[in-house]
């Protein structure tokens, strides 16, 4: 997650000069209060997280003797490890920005998509300020820690201590249901809403899966994930009727 600072920026200075006039109304200021909100929680979750401290060898040491008290639903990926699904994962968050351009394809309403487009990041940032916020106080160590194939050079890493919640799921949640949820708005008698959200539903779960399959999360971290981000993406929008 540590090129998103960057992405956002570009993606704001984007949004500003596509924006017109919508459905959702002109930019107000609602929005400069929910992106000024988000964009300042996810400052001081990266504030608070940077001052984490890593985990030592013995901590964990002792972490692995402890993994029969994870709850049984979240142990069994504990013995999860695969590099190449955290890279596709990895591929999915990096590409998931592009989900609300589906507005931009829509001949009805491309000539507004910049604000929607801003709407759209609105929600990525009160998403980021969520996920940095509940890691930099959960503080939960990622499954690979407990899985003693895992080099431990990976685990004496302060990311191997922000497993809760899954920030790639909630963020790909929550710009998959904004699209479908605009998109909806936008259109309300196109009999093409129900795959957009089937489209915006099976997205952020495969992302989830990956996410377990490579170690980096627990089935309860991507459940969390998914339920936050995809509220997000629903609520967004209204905000804004």
């Amino acid at each position: 997650m540590k090129h998103w600072p960057g992405l956002v920026l570009l993606f704001s200075f984007w949004c500003l000069l596509l924006n017109g006039q919508s459905f959702y109304g002109p930019v107000n200021s609602r929005d400069a209060l929910i992106g000024g909100a988000g964009a300042g929680l996810y400052g001081l979750g990266l504030i608070i997280t940077q001052k984490v401290e890593p985990l030592t060898p013995e901590a964990v040491r002792l972490l692995q003797e402890q993994r029969g008290d994870i709850w049984g639903v979240d142990r069994w990926v504990t013995r999860q490890w695969s590099p190449p699904a955290q890279r596709i994962s990895d591929g999915f968050l990096l590409a998931s920005p592009a989900l609300p351009l589906a507005l931009a394809l829509d001949k009805n309403t491309n000539h507004q998509f910049g604000r929607h487009a801003l709407i759209a990041l609105e929600g990525l940032l009160v998403n980021m300020a969520f996920m940095q916020l509940t890691k930099a106080n959960a503080r939960r160590p990622r499954p690979f820690v407990f899985n003693p194939d895992v080099p431990l050079p990976y685990k004496l890493e302060r990311d191997a201590r922000f497993s809760f919640f899954s920030g790639h799921t909630s963020t790909v949640a929550s710009l998959s249901f904004v699209s479908a949820r605009m998109y909806t708005d936008l259109n309300p008698d196109d009999r093409h809403d129900t795959l957009a959200w089937a489209t915006a539903s099976v997205i952020p779960a495969i992302t989830g899966y990956l996410r377990i399959r490579g170690g980096k999360h627990y089935l309860t971290d991507v459940l969390a994930g998914y339920a936050v981000g995809a509220a997000i993406g629903l609520i967004v929008p209204r905000l804004h009727r």
